[in-house]
């Protein structure tokens, strides 16, 4: 076999290795995790530093402050 067609059928394996789909159900006794508030999620390990996790109050309040620290005409 020459190389050219070696590489031919290299290629055309993987493209065609490409054009599958995985299924996409949720397996035999997964868990669904049900939506929570933003503010009560607290196995997060980016936590921000002024915010308490489950604190609605602080959670705003940290938020506001993100705005505010992205807003270029926000005086400083």
């Amino acid at each position: 076999m020459s190389p050219a067609r070696l590489f031919v059928a290299a290629a055309t394996v993987v493209a065609l290795a490409a054009c599958g789909e995985r299924a996409q159900t949720m397996p035999v006794g997964g868990a669904k995790k049900a939506d929570e508030p933003a503010w009560q999620i607290t196995d997060n390990g980016y936590l921000a530093p002024g915010w308490t996790p489950g604190n609605e109050a602080s959670w705003n309040a940290q938020m506001q402050k993100r705005a505010q620290s992205q807003n270029d005409y926000a005086p400083r």
